[in-house]
């Protein structure tokens, strides 16, 4: 195959190009970024006749990247090269084109065809843009020149960062050796004090021990000392009285022979990783059974001591009985449960109006419905009347249905918590919302993500704390008479790949002296407010292990979010 005269010289000029950039690590060695990239720019501009080239690239963590861009002809450029880079950034993100590209001249009037390359394997931050006013830009051989080009300057770049970052390790090395030499000479005359100091240390050890006795004997918290097995040996007079058992009877049992049976396998799991080192201490709030039969709350911080010559390692638990606390605890959760039943069965009641409409639909239809199937029974037209008979029962299930989904949300019941998936919970929430939302003239959009996983947690009590965020953002925007009144309601999964709950609104927004309190009990920005919504919205989140906030919004109105743990369902 024979090439024209002009495929030839082209050819030329490419290899002569591919020379050029081929060669510019051997003046790189030793430079920085910065000059990588000042080299380069201008080498491309003179090869390719460019109207402009720019280049940005990570200069270390925590600080801003070097951006640089280079001029086929001396002009007075207005823009610095930073806002060059946020023009051009539309174009920048995914893969690179393989086609000419024009965008707006960020230079000048018109379009300017570019070509981006990235710099770096995964890090769109580092580019490199060559532009030109030909539209056949790039060329073939011009493209290729070019990905020569970006790879080169990544490779120059990285080793460039790569000799910095010896050069700094070198430097912190020296430092650590001269902080060591200090730590060093500090440590010989500490041993030296030490060996004056070791004589009263061990007269101070005797009395060391004797106090150690009187506070093993006398403390108020149970005091139990235990070999690898668990079996006791030695126990103080409060861990006794605690139990009820002597100190003789103890020693013939263990931890887990007192330990209620439901504790055990998480115990000894525990103990387990404490004495293969995996851990230093745990602690854990278990049941203990004690000799008259009772079942007493206890909380449990076990260690291990180390052992010394003539004693071995064993293990130290100290206890503290926290029976009443916990009945207090189990009042406090009944009296929430309480609480919270009543803040349900008021928010209906507030809803009263909207419930009925609800309701009223589907039972106006049936009246109708039955009023046409009547009609066409007396005009013998049996396929119609058939056809109304089915809108009516259609109609009697939706009916029922939202008296239904009425009835389950004020069901006086302890908290059951089951597998969810959260969108379906919003929904069921915003079918009982609708004609709130219709009647207040309020925009619904609602942003449900797919991917969301499954939660374990309460129906009911989730839907209470979705419901007063929906009502609470409606009646934010209730009293606006401008503007326009939306609400968003979306789901997604959060970074720890559990699940985010946000209500948005447009509303009047969030007063900052009052950001701190919104989740006090009491504490309400409405003149007929009691104060106990969000509370107890924030208090069941975070018995779902979750956390609820608010935050003002970038435009008007104000956002609450919450967030859920995700866990594994065990099928």
């Amino acid at each position: 195959m024979e090439y024209t005269a002009d495929e030839i010289k082209n050819l030329k000029a490419c290899i002569n190009d591919l020379i050029s950039v081929l060669a510019l690590p051997a003046i790189w060695i030793g430079r920085e970024p910065s000059q990588i990239l000042s080299t380069l720019l201008d080498v491309l501009l003179g090869i390719l006749r460019l109207d402009f080239a720019y280049a940005r690239v990570s200069n270390s963590i925590g600080v801003a990247p070097i951006e640089m861009v280079r001029l086929a002809h001396p002009r007075n450029l207005t823009a610095q090269p930073q806002e060059i880079g946020r023009m051009l950034n539309p174009w920048l993100s995914g893969d690179p084109p393989t086609s000419p590209l024009m965008v707006p001249n960020p230079i000048g009037e018109g379009e300017v065809s570019i070509a981006p390359f990235r710099l770096g394997v995964f890090d769109e931050v580092e580019v490199l843009v060559a532009a030109c006013q030909r539209a056949d830009f790039p060329t073939e051989t011009e493209r290729l020149v070019l990905q020569v080009a970006a790879n080169q300057a990544a490779i120059g770049v990285r080793e460039a960062r790569l000799m910095s970052d010896q050069r700094r390790l070198a430097e912190e090395l020296d430092q650590r050796v001269a902080q060591r030499t200090r730590q060093l000479t500090a440590v010989n005359e500490e041993l030296r004090k030490e060996n004056v100091e070791r004589k009263r240390a061990e007269e101070a050890l005797r009395g060391s021990e004797e106090r150690w006795r009187a506070v093993f004997e006398n403390s108020a918290a149970g005091i139990a000392l235990a070999n690898f097995t668990g079996r006791f040996l030695a126990t103080n007079f409060a861990f006794q009285k605690m139990l009820g058992y002597s100190e003789e009877e103890l020693r013939e049992l263990s931890f887990l022979d007192v330990t209620h049976k439901d504790y055990r396998d998480a115990n000894s799991e525990l103990t387990a990783e404490l004495l293969e080192g995996k851990r230093q201490y745990f602690e854990m709030e278990k049941r203990y059974q004690c000799k008259d039969g009772n079942l007493i709350w206890v909380r449990v911080h076990v260690s291990l001591v180390s052992g010394t010559q003539s004693i071995p390692r064993f293990l130290l638990a100290i206890v503290e009985d926290i029976t009443e606390r916990r009945r207090a605890e189990e009042t406090l959760r009944k009296t929430q449960a309480e609480l919270a039943h009543v803040t349900r069965v008021t928010t209906l009641g507030e809803m009263t109006a909207s419930i009925a409409h609800e309701v009223n639909q589907p039972l106006a239809a049936v009246v109708n419905n039955a009023s046409a199937c009547l009609r066409w029974l007396a005009a013998s037209n049996q396929d119609e009347a058939r056809q109304s008979a089915a809108l009516i029962v259609a109609d009697a299930h939706r009916a029922s249905e939202i008296i239904g989904r009425i009835r389950a949300f004020v069901t006086k019941a302890p908290p059951q918590k089951a597998w969810l998936n959260i969108n379906e919970t919003i929904l069921e929430v915003l079918a009982l919302a609708r004609s709130e939302v219709q009647g207040n003239r309020v925009s619904l959009q609602t942003h449900l993500s797919d991917d969301v996983p499954l939660i374990l947690g309460d129906r009911i009590q989730l839907q209470q704390v979705i419901l007063n965020l929906i009502n609470n953002a409606i009646e934010a925007m209730s009293g606006a008479v401008d503007g326009p009144r939306e609400l968003q309601v979306g789901s997604a999964k959060d970074q720890s790949q559990g699940v985010r709950v946000a209500v948005r609104d447009s509303g009047p927004g969030l007063d900052p002296k009052s950001l701190d309190h919104l989740f006090t009990a009491f504490f309400t920005t409405k003149p007929q407010g009691m104060g106990m919504g969000l509370a107890i919205s924030r208090s069941i989140i975070e018995a779902h292990g979750g956390r609820l906030w608010a935050s003002p919004n970038d435009g008007p109105g104000a956002t609450f979010q919450f967030t859920l743990q995700a866990c594994s369902k065990q099928e």
